[in-house]
């Protein structure tokens, strides 16, 4: 299971790699997509996208540009299928509550039906 900022990264990388084989992404971009809600720096960055390969979300290839790190980044299998996951663990969510509003409306029902009989 993923993080929150690892989710965040992965769903940064998916929008930008969805419609493409491979995409090219600096770490500061990375950073600038998480900024209002993480403060995050380059190095938190690499071990974050360091932790997505070994999940076997992305394949990356670490690369030069003008001196600067810049990630080429691809989609494996896992990674394709990374929003239909989370489509499923908000179905997933939304069933869980539901179970639990209606067993807790019953379990109040039942309590009250035996408190008319037996008080």
């Amino acid at each position: 299971m993923l993080s929150k900022k690892e989710k965040q990264v992965m769903q940064f990388l998916y929008k930008k790699c969805k419609d493409k084989e491979s995409s090219l992404i600096a770490p500061q971009e990375i950073s600038n997509y998480l900024m209002p809600k993480y403060e995050i720096n380059n190095i938190e960055v690499d071990q974050i996208i360091n932790g997505l390969v070994l999940d076997n979300y992305i394949d990356v290839v670490h690369s030069d540009s003008k001196g600067k790190l810049i990630y080429c980044v691809s989609l494996k299998q896992k990674g394709a299928a990374f929003e239909r996951e989370v489509k499923h663990n908000k179905k997933n969510l939304y069933r869980i509550i539901l179970r639990t509003v209606i067993l807790a409306t019953l379990s109040f029902a039942i309590g009250a039906i035996l408190r008319a009989i037996f008080f």
